[in-house]
């Protein structure tokens, strides 16, 4: 199983422990298979996403959360909160298990963005709704799994609204000198979006509105080059 050498991991464990996750995690565990790192979100209550992570489920009572180390501490401490009302424990791992197969955490988000998967860190946690980023697109939300943290704003963005926000991947030198999280305006100076993963001249860009797709601008009034822009 490959993850990034940016990434740490969160150790759960205990015969609470698929009952405490499943009602934090965006995802159904209980469909997940050994040596699979299923994808999910942690969101708060007003469904904005506080981290991505990949879950390994080692068997019912043992899972690992792996999540980029910007966050881990944040992550660690909203579990946290919920933990107390179960019989489990959770522990930061010091060092990756050897069962893991650590990539270079540009080739990681290289891969990740190329897919279309924008992994949360420190400049984007809870900033953006799973709709915002497609993850209802991407088997990270479970609409059938039952109650989590943030799932009755979700569920009603997701079957009650219409949505006209989207994501686009980019590939210019344009977003070289801007950061994760940063604005992107339009030709009157009016925010339309942010930047919502980037490494080098590759990104994900999140748009308000999926039509406003022309004529895009940084902070410093610097237009952006849209010749390899597309929609995720």
């Amino acid at each position: 199983m490959n993850i990034s050498s940016s990434h740490r991991i969160v150790r759960i464990q205990g015969k609470d422990s698929l009952e405490f996750l499943q009602g934090q995690l965006s995802n159904d565990l209980k469909s997940t298979k050994k040596e699979y790192l299923q994808k999910n979100a942690i969101c708060n209550i007003k469904g904005r996403i506080i981290a991505l992570l990949w879950v390994n489920k080692i068997n019912d009572e043992s899972f690992d959360l792996i999540v980029d180390s910007s966050i881990v501490e944040k992550t660690f401490e909203t579990l946290k909160k919920y933990k107390v009302f179960y019989k489990s424990d959770m522990v930061l791992l010091k060092d990756e298990p050897k069962n893991y197969n650590i990539l270079k955490t540009e080739d990681w988000k290289t891969n990740c963005i190329k897919g279309g998967i924008c992994e949360i860190n420190s400049s984007t946690s809870e900033i953006f709704t799973p709709h915002d980023l497609g993850y209802q697109n991407l088997e990270i939300i479970n609409f059938e799994k039952g109650c989590f943290t943030g799932q009755e704003v979700i569920a009603r963005m997701h079957y009650r609204a219409k949505l006209k926000s989207s994501l686009y991947i980019i590939s210019s030198t344009s977003i070289e000198s801007i950061n994760e999280g940063d604005n992107i305006y339009d030709e009157n100076q009016k925010v339309v979006g942010k930047v919502a993963s980037k490494i080098g001249e590759l990104g994900l860009i999140y748009l308000k509105n999926s039509d406003k797709s022309e004529d895009l601008y940084d902070e410093n009034g610097d237009k952006f080059d849209l010749t390899n822009f597309k929609l995720v």
